[in-house]
């Protein structure tokens, strides 16, 4: 980027020069500046005004401005931009790297299925790109977070195996190990709540025996069937391992003792916590209830 930019640089000063306005002139390099510190906000709102001057609009400084505006997070400006650079510009040397931005821009706005498209388009138009890697991961990641883990996964997959030095190999990895890690949170929470709908059924069924049962007064005393307490017990030492499993997956022991911190975000299952929750709830409820009339 670096490179592109002293470019940049260099090739527009010589062209706008001597035949910009003082006032476009003055923008424009201003705004370069700006770029080459790394000062994001400036240098998008410098090369913004830039734009507005018609000597300015010209492929170069249109891609400084977008690459300034991804920089800032002002993904909806970058997305206008990029939308105007492809049509007006379709033949510029840049078009790879802004459909690629533009395809960047709808991930972070959410817009997840456009983003699939755009960056979709994007590989199958430059397969040679550098930044074909980078595109399948977004590509990933908008599926990940609409839902489609199965998908998402075939991606990441792909990344690892194709392109193990990528910049985003590492964190494809990481999304490979919270989609697995999510499927088994899954079947473990699928297992507690089965098993632990067994437990209430088999405790409800011996509360109801005891409510039409009618003892005499020698058989008061009488403890509850053996049977009973047997398949009751069993049921509880299911629920108490399924829900040790589940109390034991920690971060560091799914992901190899790495830092979540140094990869993609990853995401919360909270919706599952809050089901184990209600569930050891419900349990001990019952079993409170049972224990309350033995």
């Amino acid at each position: 980027m670096k490179r592109i930019l002293t470019i940049l640089l260099f090739s527009v000063t010589l062209i706008f020069g001597a035949t910009a306005s003082e006032s476009a002139t003055a923008a424009f390099v201003e705004g370069c500046r700006f770029y080459s510190e790394g000062e994001w906000a400036s240098a998008r709102m410098l090369l913004k005004k830039a734009v507005g001057y018609p000597e300015n609009i010209n492929p170069d400084v249109y891609y400084m401005l977008i690459a300034a505006e991804i920089y800032d997070g002002d993904f909806r400006g970058a997305l206008d931009d990029s939308n105007v650079y492809l049509d007006v510009f379709p033949d510029s040397l840049y078009v790879p790297n802004i459909s690629f931005h533009k395809g960047l821009a709808l991930y972070n706005l959410g817009e997840y299925e456009k983003s699939v498209i755009a960056l979709s388009d994007f590989c199958h138009q430059f397969e040679d790109s550098e930044l074909y890697s980078s595109a399948l991961f977004y590509i990933g990641e908008s599926l990940f977070a609409s839902y489609q883990y199965d998908e998402a996964a075939d991606i990441f997959e792909r990344i690892v195996r194709e392109f193990p030095d990528a910049p985003k190999a590492a964190a494809a990895q990481y999304r490979i190990e919270s989609i697995l890690q999510r499927a088994r949170e899954e079947k473990l929470l699928y297992l507690l709540r089965q098993t632990g709908e067994e437990y209430l059924a088999a405790k409800e069924d011996y509360e109801r025996q005891l409510r039409m049962y009618k003892p005499d007064s020698a058989d008061v005393a009488r403890p509850r069937p053996a049977e009973e307490a047997s398949r009751n017990e069993e049921l509880e030492r299911q629920i108490v391992s399924l829900e040790s499993q589940l109390s034991t997956r920690t971060d560091d022991d799914a992901f190899g003792g790495q830092n979540p911190d140094d990869f993609a975000d990853s995401e919360v299952y909270d919706d599952a916590k809050e089901q184990i929750r209600m569930l050891k709830e419900k349990a001990l409820q019952a079993q409170r209830i049972l224990e309350g009339r033995q």
